[in-house]
């Protein structure tokens, strides 16, 4: 059994987005996108209302997406299957600092990997 990881349990709403960000990323090839084309792919609607911005940056070795969360954010009832929640802790989650600009950064492989998570960011309280 994994243990969940206490940043990880908290923000279930940003693994749903790294998901997304993901299947969109292999789906078009790394081609940029908006948080209105990820919420059209959320069929459960579960990250509807809790961002406000993404933003795409590659940088050396691997693609960032920055994001702010929305004033209305409520990740408490989003339900995860059980691969969703395994998936959940295997994820690595640290805390940084970022400017006002930003609460959290998904890291991702570039294509060649496949765009794989490589680590979730949350702003350090």
């Amino acid at each position: 059994m994994l243990t969940t990881n206490p940043i990880a349990n908290n923000n279930k709403d940003v693994f749903i987005l790294s998901t997304l960000v993901g299947d969109h990323l292999r789906q078009t090839n790394g081609r940029e996108f908006s948080l209105f084309e990820l919420h059209k792919n959320d069929s459960l609607k579960r990250i509807s209302n809790n961002f406000d911005l993404i933003e795409m940056k590659a940088k050396g070795g691997y693609i960032s997406i920055y994001f702010k969360f929305s004033k209305s954010r409520d990740e408490s009832e989003i339900e995860l299957s059980d691969q969703e929640k395994e998936m959940l802790v295997r994820n690595n989650w640290t805390e940084k600092r970022f400017d006002e600009n930003y609460d959290g950064e998904i890291r991702f492989d570039y294509g060649e990997r496949f765009y794989r998570i490589k680590r979730l960011a949350l702003k350090r309280e």
